[in-house]
């Protein structure tokens, strides 16, 4: 579905350009891992804030959970 977009100035073109189509650059955004990633963000700021209170796991317990 298509949006729209206000443009607030003009847009001026100074130099060679590619045009592709919105569903071929959102292709090209997953293949390079550029997506947004709400869960995996959301999981991240919460690994932060237990390792920022001092709730973690030490190395020798961890080696032994993996290896």
């Amino acid at each position: 579905m298509p949006v729209a977009t206000e443009i607030a100035e003009p847009i001026t073109i100074d130099r060679p350009m590619v045009l592709i189509p919105v569903e071929e650059y959102q292709e090209l955004l997953f293949e390079a891992g550029h997506l947004k990633t709400p869960v995996l963000d959301r999981e991240i700021a919460a690994a932060r804030k237990r390792f920022k209170n001092g709730k973690v796991v030490d190395w020798k317990t961890l080696r032994d959970e993996i290896g």
